[in-house]
């Protein structure tokens, strides 16, 4: 009776095994090991940009607005960031990029903002809805500035109002 039973564990075991491949499908969501929304929003500049281009990359998705002083005043330290680790190897991919989502309502001040703070190596998106935008609704941003680490699976590896446990995290993972 009791070596039936133990068949009937392993077999079982075995069968829960074959479905796993290692690396579950990720679902859509905001939380670590979840996939980020898609984002398929125009550049300040009017280029398209599309989450797909930035596979294969480490990417900070940065939540920022010209008139938000504790965010510009991180600018610069993201704009080291992306200097150490541009070139960088990652577990998921090569690479580092900034993608910044701007909360900003009117062009004049972001791109006085961007071009003061030298943030011309970022891609900068903005509808110009501030707070009403759907990519602020979508990422649940209306109420805090959160930073998203992705990987090059387009996962969130780390979510994070403070710029510092966001670095801690890329040292982490650059190889």
């Amino acid at each position: 009776m009791e070596n039936r039973i133990l068949l009937t564990l392993i077999l079982a075991g075995l069968l829960f095994l074959s479905f796993i491949n290692g690396s579950p499908t990720p679902k859509e969501g905001l939380q670590v090991g979840d996939r980020i929304p898609e984002i398929n929003y125009p550049l300040v500049n009017g280029q398209p940009f599309d989450t797909e281009a930035l596979r294969g990359k480490m990417v900070l998705l940065d939540f920022w607005a010209s008139y938000d002083a504790p965010s510009r005043i991180e600018s610069f330290e993201k704009k080291n960031l992306l200097e150490s680790y541009k070139n960088s190897s990652f577990l998921k991919g090569k690479g580092f990029e900034i993608v910044s989502i701007s909360l900003d309502r009117f062009r004049t001040p972001l791109l006085q903002a961007i071009d003061r703070d030298e943030l011309d190596s970022f891609s900068h998106i903005c509808d110009f809805k501030g707070r009403e935008s759907q990519i602020v609704k979508e990422f649940n941003n209306q109420n805090k500035l959160t930073n998203y680490l992705i990987d090059g699976d387009g996962r969130i590896v780390a979510a994070s109002q403070d710029i510092e446990k966001i670095r801690h995290t890329i040292e982490q993972l650059a190889r």
